[in-house]
């Protein structure tokens, strides 16, 4: 016994891997297709059904109520017939006594008494059905029939024998008496009796196919409701499986999108690229999942291979920053000689009266000079880049360090007929920073105005202002590449602004300005000389303080440099 029942369930276990294997397989329009074309097919199988149902039941009603009332018709009206006889019957006994109303009323008579007659052998005429129900009540007729007609036809013959030719008017007193009691006996009569007890069973049997033809007509109505209602069931069914199978096709596209989107969501979040979308069927939505998988390893052989790509980048990177600040270390020592060397052959030439040597030597040193300040830059964004930047912090009066600023960038501002100005809003007070390189900054902006600028205006502002932000937003790069740390908190910011009435740049050019060695131009580094490093140190430093660096320029009207730093700067962990 057990054995048989695992061997069912087995094979119940077996069609359900099997129903779902096959749905598995089905494209999801084919589904659909599948889904619509049987919920369609119920529909037309129960209305089809339904009427099929209904038009057999009625059409074997529909004879059988036909034939009843026929025959309840006919039997009505052989009833009458009776009826009308028997009060024409009682009639003639009372008009004896008036032989022309007799003979009127005797042709009557004998009408009534020929047409139930012929009403009789119509009732035996009708033709047996196939149907049951119909024979059946053929033999019922028939059997009524064959029971009355003797007697119909013995009152017929009577009735003829008795008034066929015999005319009231022409009989002589003594013929009448003998008619009348021939007529008294035939009223009171067995046929008269028997054709009485014929009426009854007529209008009984007419009572019972009227009954019959109710009760089919009945019949007749309940065939059409049953239709109706398979009718409407079989809409049931298709709406019910209409729906299971809307829910069943949602379920089977949208549970499998859902476990894809969480296994992307999850690739993306946790860079975890072990993870694959499961696959549980071969429609689209399989394909689909194929696909994912495919480009989660494709992602992550490219996120390796760039991974190995970043690592080997930073060492060559780290190496370039090494190599740059070994050879910096080692082009400044003979760099300083020789600028050492040149300004003590100037003053030996002042010295000893050879004049025509100070040109010259000159010459050596401000070339000297430049190559310095060059190396000096490529030094210092080699460490920056290495991250090998120490800040030293200490309190200084921001006024006095303007005053430093100023006086060491005046030479280097005057020489193209520039004049330097400063603006300064408010008390400016104290700042706790690393001074070095806040002067660093400005004199890379100030160096940077005073080369793009001849005979104009070079404008230093200072205000101190509050941080209404708790966390400096990055502005937008295309107005004025701005960029924040966003490190460094504290309660009041100090703004500097420099600004030229210089060459100015364009767009595309404000894009690149922060860029390391790139100028506003490829032409300048040829016209203006220079690194294309001051600007980037300066922004890089800006970062490293947990300030932020911005321009404003137009093209032909000058630019604005605007650096924002912490009033105390925080010291990075």
């Amino acid at each position: 016994m057990s054995s048989t029942l695992a061997s069912n369930n087995q094979s119940q276990n077996n069609s359900q891997i099997g129903f779902k294997s096959l749905l598995g397989r089905l494209g999801i329009r084919q589904k659909i297709g599948c889904g619509y074309a049987l919920v369609i097919g119920i529909a037309i199988l129960g209305a089809a059904g339904g009427r099929g149902v209904e038009s057999y039941h009625k059409q074997q009603v529909r004879e059988k109520l036909a034939i009843d009332r026929d025959k309840a018709e006919i039997l009505t009206n052989l009833n009458n017939s009776a009826q009308e006889v028997r009060i024409h019957q009682q009639s003639l006994l009372n008009l004896t006594g008036q032989p022309q109303i007799f003979d009127r009323e005797r042709s009557d008579f004998l009408t009534r008494v020929a047409q139930m007659s012929g009403q009789l052998e119509q009732l035996q005429s009708q033709s047996p059905s196939a149907s049951a129900d119909v024979t059946k009540d053929y033999q019922e007729i028939q059997e009524f029939a064959k029971a009355h007609s003797k007697t119909v036809e013995a009152y017929f013959q009577q009735v003829q024998k008795l008034l066929g030719n015999a005319k009231l008017s022409g009989l002589n007193p003594q013929q009448r008496q003998v008619f009348q009691r021939n007529l008294n006996n035939f009223a009171t009569g067995n046929n008269a009796f028997k054709l009485e007890q014929f009426s009854q069973d007529s209008a009984k049997l007419a009572g019972t196919f009227r009954d019959k033809a109710d009760e089919a007509f009945r019949t007749y109505e309940k065939a059409e409701q049953l239709g109706t209602l398979i009718l409407l069931g079989s809409l049931l069914a298709s709406a019910i499986i209409a729906t299971l199978l809307a829910i069943y096709t949602s379920r089977a596209i949208a549970r499998p999108l859902q476990a894809a989107t969480f296994i992307a969501q999850r690739v993306s979040e946790e860079s975890n690229f072990d993870l694959q979308v499961p696959v549980t069927t071969s429609d689209e939505v399989g394909m689909l999942a194929i696909s994912i998988n495919e480009l989660i390893q494709r992602v992550a052989e490219y996120t390796e291979d760039l991974q190995e790509a970043k690592i080997a980048a930073e060492a060559a990177n780290r190496s370039k920053s090494a190599f740059l600040a070994n050879m910096s270390h080692e082009l400044r020592t003979p760099l300083n000689a020789i600028i050492n060397y040149s300004e003590m052959l100037q003053e030996d030439a002042q010295d000893s009266g050879s004049e025509d040597f100070l040109p010259d030597l000159e010459k050596i040193q401000t070339a000297g000079k430049h190559l310095l300040d060059m190396i000096s830059d490529i030094l210092d964004i080699s460490k920056i880049e290495a991250g090998h930047v120490t800040l030293y912090l200490e309190h200084f009066d921001v006024a006095t360090m303007i005053e430093e600023v100023m006086t060491t960038a005046q030479p280097l501002v005057e020489k193209k007929g520039n004049a330097l100005r400063l603006q300064a809003k408010g008390e400016l007070g104290m700042m706790y920073a690393d001074q070095p390189k806040v002067r660093q900054i400005l004199l890379n902006l100030l160096s940077n105005a005073a080369k793009f600028t001849e005979k104009g205006v070079i404008t230093i502002e200072i205000e101190k202002v509050k941080n209404e932000n708790p966390k400096p937003k990055k502005r937008n790069k295309n107005k004025n590449n701005a960029v924040n740390s966003g490190s460094n908190y504290s309660s009041q910011f100090l703004i500097f602004r420099v600004s030229d009435t210089g060459i100015g740049m364009t767009d595309e050019q404000l894009e690149q300005i922060f860029k390391p060695f790139t100028q506003a131009d490829p032409s300048t580094t040829k016209k203006y000389g220079g690194t294309g490093l001051g600007l980037t140190i300066s922004q890089r430093l800006c970062q490293i303080l947990g300030g932020e660096i911005s321009v404003e320029s137009e093209n032909g009207k000058g630019s604005v440099f605007i650096v924002s730093l912490p009033e105390r700067v925080v010291m990075q962990a």
